[in-house]
């Protein structure tokens, strides 16, 4: 009796874990399992104000429990969709079942022009071509963003009745690389001779001038103001332009300012630091050279006062001539 109650214990412990078995396996064979990875960002980093494409791989398409796939994109702050089609649909007749094979998407978006430097998520769902209602995946994917550009102040240094002298300062965090001031056409002024000129690199904080030889277009007017281009590379390759504009008064017919008096400027203070030199090397050698000087002026009065003879010798002699 014990070895039959013992065989039918082995027994049923055998058909449940078949049960088990069964059921584990009828789940798993019913299942759909997608993973989405995003293998492309262009460029990198993201630039705010700027487009960036992105492009997501979905893996696991090719098993027929899926019976397709869905996938769709959910943008919030700081990116937007170009268009509205967020939702892309792909059906499982596309593939051979039994091979390996992945969904490729590519999207474009719109970076937000106010966004900060940093990491920004990129929310995504993805499931089975017969999800409902809410029953589909979520992830989330960084996207590196940079805003490169940097800001410039400007002001009108001096202006006469055809010269303008402007003072640009980089008030932005990065360098400006190969910057070129360029007056455009416009209705109020035009530059004769040349309208365009090179600056160079201007690092941040940094200011530079530069000279227009401008005349009045029309009819002259008090607050007219002279609109000039900025171009420059940013820090990571892109070319940029700043469109400003500054009132050039005609009311007097010349213009002076302090300008950016208190900033650097990579256009005169290596002027300065050379004349401070100059200076400084001028004075040492005047220093040397009167010290030299002075010496040679206390040798020679030490040697005409020692040839110089005593009034007590004088008087001495003539004691004795009269004796």
């Amino acid at each position: 009796m014990k070895n039959k109650k013992e065989y039918f214990i082995l027994g049923i412990v055998f058909i449940y874990c078949i049960t088990v078995v069964a059921i584990v396996s009828a789940v798993s064979s019913d299942s759909c399992n997608l993973n989405v990875t995003l293998i492309n960002q262009d460029p990198y980093p993201a630039v705010p104000g700027n487009y960036v494409k992105v492009v997501f791989q979905v893996d696991g398409v090719q098993l027929s429990q899926c019976e397709g796939a869905k996938f769709q994109l959910a943008p919030s702050y700081p990116f937007s969709l170009i268009g509205e089609n967020t939702l892309n649909v792909l059906d499982v007749k596309t593939y051979i079942s039994g091979y390996k094979t992945s969904w490729m998407i590519p999207y474009t978006l719109v970076v937000d022009k106010s966004a900060l430097d940093g990491e920004s998520l990129l929310e995504v769902h993805y499931g089975p071509k017969n999800w409902k209602d809410d029953s589909y995946l979520i992830s989330y994917f960084d996207i590196t963003i940079q805003d490169s550009r940097t800001d410039f102040d400007a002001v009108i240094q001096e202006y006469s009745s055809s010269e303008v002298s402007i003072a640009i300062a980089n008030i932005g965090k990065y360098t400006a690389n190969s910057v070129i001031v360029r007056i455009p056409e416009q209705d109020s002024f035009q530059a004769s001779g040349t309208d365009g000129q090179m600056v160079g690199n201007l690092e941040s904080g940094d200011y530079t001038l530069v000279g227009f030889t401008v005349s009045q277009k029309g009819t002259p007017s008090q607050n007219s103001k002279l609109k000039f281009d900025i171009y420059y590379t940013d820090n990571i390759g892109e070319r940029r332009t700043v469109n400003m504009e500054l009132p050039l008064s005609t009311k007097s017919g010349n213009y002076s300012s302090s300008g950016f008096a208190n900033r650097s400027s990579n256009s005169s203070s290596s002027t300065s630091l050379y004349w401070i030199i100059i200076i400084a090397v001028i004075a040492i050698i005047g220093y040397f050279l009167y010290q030299k000087y002075k010496k040679k002026v206390n040798g020679i009065e030490k040697t005409v006062s020692s040839k110089i003879i005593p009034s007590w010798v004088k008087n001495a002699g003539d004691r004795d001539k009269k004796k």
